[in-house]
């Protein structure tokens, strides 16, 4: 390979990387604040993208941007409802029990999205994007190209995730959020609202994850599976990464795509490289959680009798 496909191959994985990390972000929110794995994270992110799609139809006046804004309202209320109207309800139950909770969303959201989007679905509509365009630059004097999608779906990530990591660092719900994955009985006897903060953890969640379907959508059919590859791929990313702590599982989200991206490139493996690029991908990130068991970043909790 030469350095001009190096980096190319980077900048092709760049779209993946914003994509992969907000969906991870909304995972490993919803773990540190309440416990729980979700499994419907990724539904509730496609339901999210369903919804950008029907308002561009729908509304044609509107701007994408508007229509983007609407789906992550979406994604938020519904994040927020599976908090409010499950997951607080079953807060004696353990983790495992939570856990089938989620997995009962997900069976719920497979089933009801193609019911209340079913003119989309039927008509096998592709998701709207922003721009068709390719931008081509130079970078040390290499051409080099990336889609206009897809420079915005990385540059959005590294917005929204900045500034959720700002909040988390320097606002009161990031000190709430910080104590409320610390020790959520200290938090409360603190006198931090813990309701509120996992209520809100779920719904930026949601909101996040609206962000990353709707650019994994862009010109695709849309379907219940669109979020399928993203959700597991961020959930490795959270076990490679670690779940210690939040910056952790992002670096497990930037990894990923890198390897998925050089896996699929035939002038590396061979013109047969798509077809082993998902499975050689997991083998590399088997054989790093092999030997980093706590996760890249992790540490290993000592507990004392």
């Amino acid at each position: 390979m030469s350095i001009q496909d190096i980096l190319q191959t980077i900048i092709n994985s760049l779209p993946m990387i914003g994509r992969y990390a907000l969906v991870t972000m909304g995972i490993v929110l919803i773990f540190r604040t309440t416990a729980t794995t979700n499994f419907a994270q990724g539904l509730i992110a496609t339901f999210g993208a369903f919804v950008v799609t029907w308002a561009a139809l729908q509304w044609t006046a509107l701007s994408i941007w508007i229509c983007l804004i609407l789906g992550m309202i979406a994604g938020f209320v519904l994040g927020l409802l599976v908090d409010v109207g499950l997951i607080r309800r079953a807060r004696n139950i353990t983790p495992a029990g939570k856990q089938m909770i989620t997995m009962g969303v997900m069976m719920i959201l497979v089933n009801l999205i193609p019911k209340i989007f079913s003119k989309i679905t039927l008509n096998n509509q592709p998701g709207k994007g922003i721009s068709t365009n390719i931008l081509e630059f130079s970078l040390f004097d290499i051409p080099l190209n990336i889609t206009e999608n897809g420079l915005w779906a990385f540059a959005l990530a590294v917005v929204l995730l900045a500034a959720v990591f700002a909040a988390l660092k320097y606002t009161k719900w990031g000190l709430g959020v910080r104590a409320t994955a610390a020790n959520e009985t200290v938090a409360q006897m603190m006198g931090i609202n813990t309701r509120l903060i996992n209520a809100f953890s779920w719904g930026l969640a949601g909101a996040l994850g609206v962000v990353g379907a709707f650019f994994t959508g862009i010109g695709t059919v849309l379907n219940v599976n669109l979020m399928s590859n993203a959700q597991v791929f961020a959930f490795l990313a959270c076990v490679l990464g670690g779940f210690s702590s939040f910056p952790a599982p992002i670096l497990g989200a930037v990894i990923i795509p890198l390897v998925y991206s050089f896996a699929g490139n035939p002038k590396l493996m061979g013109p047969q490289a798509g077809i082993w690029q998902n499975l050689t991908t997991f083998v590399v990130v088997l054989i790093l959680i092999l030997i980093f068991p706590n996760g890249l970043l992790g540490k290993k909790i000592i507990k004392k009798v």
